[in-house]
């Protein structure tokens, strides 16, 4: 094993010799300030209490750790009488226990454990999962021989709404229990950030714990006496490890013979700094009754020892436990279910046969499409059709625009993760070429980020209330990325209204029922033209006729019909978007939305 680097320094003696330990810039090692000496007790590490971590730990390639099982109250499973049981790991042995024939190494090792104890949250501090509450029964859904359609769809609506107002209560008791846990969270990260931020400030203290944790306590030894210099020859020895060193000791002739012969009641106070990763000894004093006496350290002859407080490959990192927000909304599978299952889907997609009757476009290589459809979320409702509308549209896309199918890129459902969607759509960017056009479609839920309302896509893998997060999927972003392509020319189309609500469910649940008004978001006025499902407050509705979301419905027959004129394509999407949702209730009103240059051409 390599020997710590000893420094040559010249030491010089401190003018006050009685100074006693200054806590900002130095400890104190003695018979009052010391460590735990070794302990028999093999399972408890002496420092307040049994350390239970919950990785192994080695020191020198050697275990000092072993697995435990641990009896977890605080999870969901015990609530429901059925403990959860981890594997934890105990120290092997107590600090002062762990031999080692470089114990200042030894040192710098425990105060790097000690600095990753104090800036990372423990397992055990981290509340327990809510548990998700059983919603009622879901009813069968069977079209009786003896209703019509329009019966059938009547029924439906009315079992559909009864149960959201059996779920209100539920939802908002679960929300606010959720929410109360994940603040506590929020509290206990930003309480170990702090601590992290503050680390430099605590090093000294835990250099100090760690070193007193190693050593045990000082035992003292006399060995001479200098009669000519009045100083007494000392042997300090730490109790846990073979750890020694030589200590002049300034005592009176008078009172030489009675501290020699009682050398055990000296209470011998070594005084350390520690800095720059340098441990050195700067003062000395031994107290014997009312009596203290100084220290030489010049005369003892003690040098500074390298001393490095870091994580290195000699400690395994201790895994950070878990710590992860948890979804405030309860997702109900039968409000898409229902409205899916009054749905023909025997009938084949009108839009398909729709284009598979005219002729391919001429293939454009200078235009690209990036598809982004999401149907299954993963911590949020379902969008019905949305899928079946993204799959279709990137049919469009080659067939009816031209674009070569190389260059489309298309995520939808699981594929669609905040972390696809960032590689995706960079990987695409950086292949458009000068002038070339994109084309950027987007099928899926809106939010109006509270407080200020600023909207933003959902990933198939993001929580809606936390979206803010990370601010890529703000829209104002998404749109500046396209923006700072070399594309001259983006068209965007945005299936989604932003007013935080999907068929007029809302997306985040338990909250009081609103629509809310999304913040205007700024695009480039020169190369860049933007079509939206639906004004401020609307929702976004399915075409259930039809089996796709009513906007991109429209705009996708539009586009097969032959519109490439950008304004004479969303008048015609508005007109039709508009009567049909009209058809489908006052509340579910939806009128597409324009910006940007209208004078641009698919």
């Amino acid at each position: 094993m390599n020997r710590n680097r000893i420094t040559s320094y010249f030491l010089l003696s401190l003018a006050s010799a009685f100074s006693y330990a200054n806590p900002a810039t130095q400890f104190e090692f003695s018979n009052t300030n010391h460590g735990t000496v070794c302990s028999s007790n093999a399972d408890v590490w002496l420092l307040g209490g049994e350390l239970k971590v919950d990785a192994p730990i080695s020191l020198n390639g050697k275990a000092i750790t072993k697995e435990s099982e641990n009896i977890s109250s605080n999870t969901v499973a015990s609530l429901n009488g059925t403990p959860e049981i981890n594997a934890q790991y105990l120290m092997t042995n107590s600090i002062g226990c762990m031999k080692t024939d470089d114990p200042i190494a030894l040192v710098g090792a425990i105060a790097s454990l000690y600095e990753k104890q104090h800036t990372m949250l423990s397992s055990t501090d981290i509340p327990a999962s809510i548990l998700e509450p059983e919603l009622p029964v879901a009813p069968a859904i069977i079209k009786d021989q003896f209703e019509t359609k329009t019966q059938f769809e009547a029924r439906v609506e009315t079992l559909r709404e009864e149960r959201q107002k059996q779920i209100a209560n539920i939802q908002q008791k679960y929300r606010q229990d959720v929410e109360a846990r994940n603040n506590k969270i929020r509290a206990l990260q930003a309480d170990a950030n702090l601590r992290k931020d503050n680390l430099e400030n605590q090093k000294l203290q835990l250099v100090a714990r760690a070193f007193r944790d190693v050593m045990g306590k000082p035992i003292v030894t006399a060995t001479s006496y200098d009669a000519e210099n009045n100083q007494m020859h000392l042997l300090f020895k730490a109790s846990n490890q073979d750890y020694q060193r030589n200590i002049v000791l300034n005592v009176p002739l008078e009172q030489a013979r009675e501290v020699y012969a009682n050398i055990e009641q000296l209470d011998l106070s070594l005084i350390y700094t520690y800095n720059n990763d340098q441990l050195e000894l700067v003062n000395i004093t031994g107290k014997y009754n009312r009596n203290q006496f100084s220290g030489d350290v010049a005369q003892s002859q003690y040098q500074p020892e390298a001393l490095t407080v870091k994580l290195n490959d000699k400690i395994s990192e201790s895994a950070q436990p878990q710590i992860e927000m948890q979804n405030p909304n309860l997702i109900d599978a039968f409000e898409v279910d229902s409205r899916l299952s009054v749905t023909d889907k025997s009938a084949a997609d009108e839009l398909e046969v729709l284009l598979s009757k005219t002729v391919p476009a001429e293939v454009n290589k200078s235009s690209w499409f990036f598809n982004l459809s999401i149907e299954d979320y993963a911590n949020s409702d379902q969008i019905a059709y949305a899928r079946q509308s993204g799959e279709v549209m990137s049919k469009v896309a080659t067939q009816a625009l031209g674009v070569p199918e190389r260059h489309v890129y298309e995520l939808i459902d699981r594929d669609a993760t905040s972390g696809a969607i960032k590689d995706k759509l960079r990987l695409m960017l950086d292949n458009v070429a000068e002038g070339d056009t994109v084309y950027f479609y987007y099928n899926g839920h809106g939010i109006p980020a509270i407080p200020d309302n600023d909207p933003y896509i959902l990933p198939q893998d993001k929580i809606p209330d936390y979206i803010t997060d990370d601010p890529f999927f703000k829209l104002d972003n998404v749109y500046r990325t396209l923006s700072n392509s070399k594309a001259g020319k983006v068209v965007v189309m945005v299936d989604s209204c932003f007013s935080g609500a999907t068929d007029g469910v809302s997306v985040i649940k338990g909250v009081a029922a609103s629509r809310l008004a999304p913040k205007k978001v700024s695009i480039d006025p020169e190369r860049m033209v933007v079509l939206t499902a639906g004004r401020d407050k609307e929702y976004s509705n399915m075409y259930q006729e039809k089996g796709h979301r009513l906007f991109s419905y429209f705009l996708m027959k539009s586009i097969i019909e032959g519109n490439r004129d950008i304004h004479t394509l969303y008048q015609n999407v508005y007109d039709e978007v508009k009567s049909a949702s009209f058809e489908m209730g006052d509340l579910k009103r939806q009128h597409p939305t324009i910006s940007g240059n209208q004078t641009i051409s698919l």
